[in-house]
């Protein structure tokens, strides 16, 4: 059960806000340094205004590691406040204890707590034939 409250809460979702605009800045940034070309490839059915979730849906399919990355942590964002809206946020997906408020403040959009974090990581890593954290 999460042990946040909602100034705690709240302040996180400031972070989450702060994180957003800025990965938002990137992925256009990271556009603009793709090409006219390209970049008209990837937006020739999106208008100039389109909204941040709409820049998403049509980013979804360029093949940029640096851009798939940004996205992610976009995802991760919307994932955390669906947990915000739902009253879990802050709660272990895996365990269901408290992710920590401390593991919050350095990532906000965390999901596990460190725990459960570091056996999913060690499980993935095993599932790709690699050493997992220790």
């Amino acid at each position: 059960m999460s042990r946040l409250d909602r100034e705690q809460i709240d302040r996180l979702d400031a972070l989450m806000n702060e994180r957003w605009a800025r990965e938002f800045r990137e992925i256009r940034s990271m556009l603009a340094s793709l090409g006219e070309e390209r970049q008209r490839a990837v937006f020739a059915e999106r208008a100039a205004t389109a909204t941040d979730e709409g820049l998403l849906q049509t980013l979804a399919g360029v093949d940029d590691p640096l851009i798939r990355q940004n996205l992610q942590d976009v995802r991760d964002i919307v994932a955390a406040r669906q947990r915000i809206a739902q009253g879990s946020y802050g709660e272990c997906t895996d365990c269901g204890e408290s992710v920590g408020h401390e593991r919050l403040l350095a990532y906000p959009t965390a999901k596990r707590c460190i725990g459960c974090q570091r056996e999913h990581e060690r499980r993935k890593a095993a599932a790709e034939g690699r050493s997992g954290p220790r």
